[in-house]
């Protein structure tokens, strides 16, 4: 088979299995690089030149990184999940929060694991490796319930290939 048929049919399949990743998770994806550039970056500043610890110079900077990530999420990933009176009422950054806290604990805990068991590993990978830890958790967590589409009835379904990960049936707000 010629190289352009092998290249062509790769492209192909490639295109396929873009078009099966739900435009949120694409979007969510972009924002947290965003968000992990925030946050190595600042965090390289805090630790390296400001001389902070290596957790506080983490959460330092993973305070400014979350409020960016928050607005982008917000305003992009998921602008259709729902009026603006429930961002106002404080249950969707209540919601934000908790998730938000809950998936840094799980990339600390990376963080901090890899640090321990390899210390001459560039904290910044450590950092890194503990964000690809938590993405899946955070996606999650911010996609059905900080900022879920309140009363559609529909059925979700994320899968990777065949194999659904994923399914969720938003129909009802919370209260928080």
């Amino acid at each position: 088979m010629p190289e352009s048929a092998l290249s062509a049919s790769g492209l192909h399949r490639a295109r396929a299995l873009i078009a099966r990743v739900p435009r949120s998770l694409m979007l969510f994806v972009v924002v947290g690089l965003i968000g992990l550039g925030v946050h190595t970056a600042l965090f390289s500043v805090l630790f390296h030149q400001a001389g902070l610890p290596k957790p506080a110079a983490w959460l330092s900077a993973l305070l400014v990184a979350t409020a960016a990530t928050w607005v982008l999420n917000r305003r992009f990933t998921f602008s259709a999940s729902g009026p603006a009176s429930v961002c106002r009422s404080g249950g969707q950054v209540a919601r934000y929060a908790a998730v938000t806290a809950v998936a840094q604990g799980i990339s600390f805990g990376v963080f901090m694991a890899l640090g321990r068991a390899w210390p001459a590993l560039p904290a910044q990978l450590a950092l890194i490796a503990g964000a690809v830890v938590a993405t899946a958790f955070s996606y999650t967590g911010q996609r059905f319930f900080t900022f879920r589409v309140y009363g559609s009835g529909r059925i979700e379904v994320i899968a990777v290939g065949d194999t659904p990960l994923l399914v969720a049936a938003p129909t009802a707000e919370p209260t928080v």
